[in-house]
């Protein structure tokens, strides 16, 4: 099981150099969205946001630490991934496959029609999570 506070923790003081157009355009992204939060809170009666653009301006340290975060996440799991040799072994392959299967409900034969008769579609999201699950052993 990952440790997400442990892996935001250590993507954010990972020294990596991120960019600054791709902060920004998360910082876009980041913005787009928690405004169409606030808009579909308030349509649905959840919530009321009658100044949606001073609350995003309260919240601006954690919009900005989220946009890096989302910036420098995939330089991050690239550069553990490279550093660390990490595979995906045909074995984990497989059982990434089975335990996909087994939480979508789906047949195995299934997930294999659209991953590969290997399951080699599925070594990036293996590689990943061994990258995170290393990160957050350190």
């Amino acid at each position: 099981m990952i440790n997400e506070e442990k892996w935001r923790r250590y993507v954010l003081s990972y020294k990596i150099e991120v960019p600054q157009e791709r902060i920004e355009e998360e910082l876009y992204l980041v913005r787009a969205d928690m405004k169409h939060r606030m808009v579909y809170s308030q349509m649905f009666g959840s919530e009321t946001h009658l100044f949606p653009e001073a609350e995003l301006a309260e919240q601006e340290d954690a919009i900005m630490e989220a946009a890096l975060f989302e910036a420098k996440e995939p330089l991050v799991l690239k550069a553990i991934i490279a550093e660390q040799g990490i595979e995906a072994t045909p074995e984990e392959l497989v059982a990434e496959g089975e335990a996909l299967a087994e939480r979508d409900g789906s047949a195995p034969e299934m997930i294999m029609r659209f991953f590969g008769d290997d399951y080699s579609g599925l070594a990036g999201d293996v590689r990943r999570r061994k990258a995170i699950e290393w990160a957050c052993a350190q």
